[in-house]
């Protein structure tokens, strides 16, 4: 699975091949086809499994809302390859539908009403949507990540530098405080 999932973060759906996956772990491709009938069931799984992993980090969240940003970042960095599959999938399938939407789409529900759960203040009569707020959730914790190119060129430094992150980590905390607080 792990060859898998970095094989189709470094090629997207599209690109990704079998045989690739089989080489990346060293085993022989018929082996990969008895336990999975197509590439597309392979990667069904894995889309599977990354559903539940981030359904396990929606639940360990912190309620503190200035350490909930900072929370959400650790997790996308230790996540750079599921990021980098977004990438190519954003880019192949734009607008479209995309490999199980239904499961995913229902997990954003989930995250969205989680969160309007732990933090009725935020949007009980201030306007604020919180499937809105999920997505400037991901957005302020995976751009640095997905496009660390730019990252560099505003700040003039790389994301994996620490003096970086503990900057990043500090605005996400003050945003998620004057966010999330009454």
């Amino acid at each position: 699975m792990a060859a898998a999932e970095k094989e189709f973060a470094a090629k997207g759906f599209s690109g990704a091949r079998v045989e690739a996956i089989a080489r990346r772990a060293r085993v022989k491709k018929q082996l990969l086809y008895h336990y999975f009938a197509s590439k597309e069931e392979l990667f069904e799984e894995i889309l599977h499994r990354q559903i539940e992993q981030k359904a396990l980090r929606v639940d360990t969240a912190p309620f503190d809302p200035g350490e909930l940003l900072m929370y959400h970042f650790a997790q996308r960095l230790g996540d750079v390859d599921w990021i980098r599959f977004l990438s190519w999938e954003a880019a192949s399938a734009g607008n479209k539908a995309v490999r199980s939407e239904r499961e995913r789409r229902k997990a954003f529900v989930q995250q969205v009403e989680e969160l309007r759960r732990s933090h009725p203040a935020a949007f009980e009569g201030t306007g604020l949507d919180p499937s809105l707020a999920l997505l400037a959730i991901y957005s302020l914790t995976t751009y640095p990540i997905a496009f660390p190119q730019i990252t560099r060129m505003i700040t003039g430094q790389s994301v994996s530098d620490d003096g970086f992150r503990a900057a990043w980590q500090e605005f996400l905390r003050i945003v998620g405080a004057r966010v999330f607080q009454p």
